[in-house]
């Protein structure tokens, strides 16, 4: 069966530029960076941009926490180029979110940005277990994700007919995957869509910590 995610990295690889100049600069999420920001523990130790794009997240925390080492995660090739090409002094490992084995090492924080959008349930599922695998215990994790009704999933096409397979939950759903994956939930906020987002939605974030093995 074809990977409904390999289309849509493959979607988002050939438009990587294209996003980067859109969304890289995009202030709307600052104050929840913030928060992950100040739960990064000061000193040596190591940040996760997980599905990172462009960079958005880690260039936040290359400002806030520059002796960080920051690590961006994504599948889609492009996306890593312009991360490399925007924050300075970044770590990057090409991967599937389903299998993060190739991914060394544990992290001190971490930030899961619109990735969860691009899974279906039972993957969602084991990206965020694979992502609790990774963290040390009380490890800081900020979420966020597209939250609608069920009944919005499928293929969403841009003008030269590239699809993007997205997957909507509700808040409550989003939450409950996390604590069955480990994480303790601490805060979720509920606010709309960007004022340039192709789709008109909400956004999801939650603040949790990762509980011990």
């Amino acid at each position: 069966m074809q990977d409904y995610n390999a289309e849509s990295v493959a979607t988002f690889d050939k438009n990587a530029a294209r996003y980067a100049e859109r969304y890289f600069a995009l202030s709307d999420y600052d104050h929840f960076f913030a928060w992950i920001a100040e739960a990064t523990p000061l000193g040596s130790v190591r940040f996760l941009d997980l599905a990172c794009g462009p960079g958005t997240v880690s260039a936040f925390i290359r400002r806030k926490r520059p002796e960080a080492e920051v690590w961006c995660v994504d599948r889609s090739p492009q996306m890593l180029a312009e991360a490399t090409r925007l924050v300075a002094s970044v770590q990057v490992q090409q991967a599937d979110c389903r299998d993060l084995s190739t991914v060394p090492g544990l992290f001190d924080a971490a930030a899961f940005f619109f990735g969860l959008s691009y899974f279906d349930d039972t993957d969602a599922r084991l990206v965020l277990s694979e992502l609790h695998r990774l963290l040390r215990p009380g490890a800081a994790l900020l979420l966020a994700t597209v939250a609608g009704e069920p009944a919005l999933t499928g293929a969403q096409c841009n003008a030269a007919g590239d699809r993007v397979f997205s997957f909507y939950r509700r808040s409550q759903e989003i939450e409950q995957m996390m604590q069955h994956a480990g994480f303790v939930i601490e805060q979720t906020h509920q606010i709309p869509s960007p004022a340039n987002a192709s789709v008109k939605t909400e956004d999801v974030l939650v603040r949790a910590r990762a509980s011990p093995k």
